[in-house]
């Protein structure tokens, strides 16, 4: 399947569920989603296995993410905001404590689809979804109202979504989050100045392309109220997991004599300032 089948945003939905799906297939695999086939679909499925590198992405942020989750979870945490939430099924396969709240945000087409795909399913713990335009905070304000008066610790969580956003919805996304008092934790995406410069010139996905551009990534947060406690990089959990990057050989020869860290993308845990 050509990349021109990814349309837009809400299509990387389809193939991130199918990247999932084929990590869950290997017998290496880092962790098992028996729900991804079902969610990708056919068509999710076939996007995915035309862009194999993203296979590799997911396979490194899912886990780093899930144990950002557990210890979060076990520190109190009561409700987890997957803002983005597309096609994830994390309430489903993981290990949650019955009275987690788990509250997922994302475009109506995208959440009407998985409520119907799922509709046989159970959860671990409360799911609850709401179709909202995450570029619209008076949309998304009126559910963080009803967090506010009903969740008492919280943790925000976007997974492949700030790099489809602009600087200016990043920002304002952020100072809501920050205004919702019960949100202590944001587990979110991380880019090096150099990854995004990239990005701006050679765009991956066309259809879907990152608009997220700060001077700066850890400034842009402090700016906004969050600071950094932690940071996985994808880089450096494929060395430790014997996993390379798909890059082209060339690339993986000029590594072998640089000593500059694999850190241009992650994960990371941002704690709220007061």
């Amino acid at each position: 399947m050509s990349a021109e089948q990814i349309r837009n945003v809400s299509d990387t939905a389809l193939a991130t569920a199918g990247w999932r799906a084929m990590e869950s297939e290997r017998p290496d695999a880092l962790f098992h989603d028996p729900l991804a086939v079902t969610l990708a679909g056919a068509r999710g499925l076939q996007i995915a296995r035309s862009r194999p590198d993203g296979a590799w992405v997911v396979a490194m942020r899912t886990p780093l993410i899930d144990d950002f989750l557990r210890e979060a979870v076990s520190t109190g945490i009561d409700t987890i905001l997957d803002l983005g939430a597309g096609l994830d099924a994390r309430p489903y396969r993981m290990d949650l404590p019955s009275s987690l709240r788990w509250i997922e945000i994302d475009d109506p087409s995208v959440i009407a689809a998985k409520t119907e795909l799922l509709r046989g399913e159970a959860p671990v713990c409360s799911v609850e979804r709401f179709g909202l335009d995450l570029t619209d905070p008076d949309a998304y304000r009126e559910v963080f109202d009803v967090i506010s008066r009903s969740s008492g610790r919280s943790m925000a969580l976007t997974e492949g979504l700030i790099g489809y956003l602009s600087e200016d919805e990043v920002a304002t996304l952020a100072n809501e989050l920050h205004a919702l008092s019960s949100c202590e934790l944001w587990v979110t995406e991380y880019f090096s100045t150099r990854l995004l410069r990239a990005y701006q010139k050679h765009q991956p996905l066309p259809e879907a392309p990152v608009r997220f551009n700060p001077n700066d990534w850890t400034d842009f947060f402090a700016e906004h109220g969050w600071v950094v406690a932690e940071i996985s990089y994808l880089g450096e959990r494929s060395q430790q997991l014997h996993r390379p990057a798909p890059i082209p050989l060339r690339d993986r020869v000029v590594r072998m004599f640089t000593s500059r860290p694999l850190r241009d993308t992650g994960y990371a845990l941002l704690e709220r300032r007061p």
